[in-house]
């Protein structure tokens, strides 16, 4: 029993060591919980996406009777059905060490955990997916149905994700006992939140595109289908992965265009802004490029660097994709106006001293002329 007492003491030690180091060195904290959203935020997407892209290859498969496309389809839906498994257990896991930081039976636990089942209802049509792939063989519309129908699932499971997280963030504010609904869910159409919810399907189809494509070059030894089928698929792959980032771009572009009007008509706007709002643009042109090059390429396997690159750099999106979704700046400037321009109660009209005494003299000319 000492032996054990003694075992569990000092993992309990060790397991205070990353908690010590984490207030030691606040910014180590930072840079997890980063790495913990992109990470997180960017397998959510392409998950979400690779049922469309499968059904898509499986679609292809029987129009233009080539083999190619159906393999791949089948290796896209096992990639699905990975990341979806590893999202639904690490989500579990997640929401077991932090039941404790909002209240239970809240509204905002009830979308956490709403959020957990659905994401399990879209990986359990997922693995049906993919488990029943020779049984339907001969039924191709059933079974490209149910890949369309866990890509759907899987899209409301990252807009119930992303609603919660917004949601989160406005329970934990000061001014939560005001805040509504619609406060929360509709600022405006141009607000910093819709603005991200527009970016939100080019975003899971270019994830999923591209770690489809990037995944294909990681099976070539495993699944040995010849090397015209790899230099087939990977630049079908890395062409969706282009074409949908090029409409998130132009996306992007114009809600910053319409960041720069606002910003130049209230007379903030500085030269420095400008420097920044370009490079913030240009910078998410890189993964366009590096998709368009494998896209481009007679020989596709060897860009596997370039696919891990271009991977990279659109997962770098996700933080700043997370800061939009969860940006109440203008919930608080508007409550906050809205709280300064409220009509103080007035008190009932009632009689004063001062007014008995200035009425005291008007009375007293009648007295005397008695």
């Amino acid at each position: 029993m000492n032996f054990f007492k003694d075992v569990l003491g000092q993992l309990s030690a060790w397991m205070e060591l990353p908690r010590q180091w984490m207030q030691a060195y606040p910014f180590l904290q930072t840079g997890l919980d980063n790495l913990c959203v992109t990470l997180a935020l960017a397998t959510l997407l392409a998950f979400a996406g690779l049922g469309f892209i499968s059904a898509t290859a499986r679609i292809l498969s029987i129009t233009r009777r080539r083999s190619s496309y159906d393999k791949c389809a089948r290796q896209l839906a096992q990639l699905a059905m990975i990341l979806g498994w590893i999202l639904l257990v690490a989500g579990r896991v997640w929401l077991f060490f932090v039941q404790g930081s909002y209240t239970p039976d809240s509204l905002p636990d009830f979308m956490v955990e709403l959020s957990w089942i659905l994401l399990g209802l879209a990986v359990l049509i997922s693995s049906l997916y993919y488990a029943l792939w020779k049984f339907l063989v001969k039924v191709p519309i059933l079974h490209i149905v149910m890949g369309i129908i866990s890509g759907i699932q899987g899209c409301i499971a990252v807009v119930v994700t992303l609603g919660s997280a917004r949601m989160i963030s406005a329970y934990v504010r000061p001014d939560a006992t005001i805040i509504t609904l619609g406060d929360i869910f509709f600022p405006g159409w141009f607000s910093p939140f819709w603005c991200s919810l527009y970016w939100t399907l080019p975003l899971i189809v270019a994830m999923s595109a591209g770690s489809g494509a990037l995944w294909l070059t990681m099976r070539r030894q495993r699944d040995d289908f010849g090397r015209d089928h790899y230099n087939t698929m990977v630049p079908w792959c890395a062409v969706w992965a282009r074409n949908t980032w090029t409409i998130f771009w132009l996306i992007f572009l114009a809600s910053t265009v319409a960041e720069i009007q606002q910003a130049w008509q209230g007379g903030i706007f500085t030269i420095e802004n400008a420097l920044r709002e370009s490079a913030k643009v240009l910078v998410w042109l890189v993964p366009l490029v590096l998709w368009t090059i494998v896209g481009r390429s007679s020989a596709p396997m060897r860009h596997k660097f370039t696919l891990v690159l271009a991977l990279l750099t659109a997962m770098a999106f996700m933080l700043p994709y997370y800061s939009q979704v969860t940006n109440l700046s203008t919930l608080s400037s508007r409550t906050a106006q809205e709280i300064i321009v409220e009509p103080l109660p007035q008190a009932d009209p009632q009689a004063t001293p001062e007014t008995d005494h200035q009425a005291a003299p008007q009375a007293s000319p009648k007295g005397s002329a008695d």
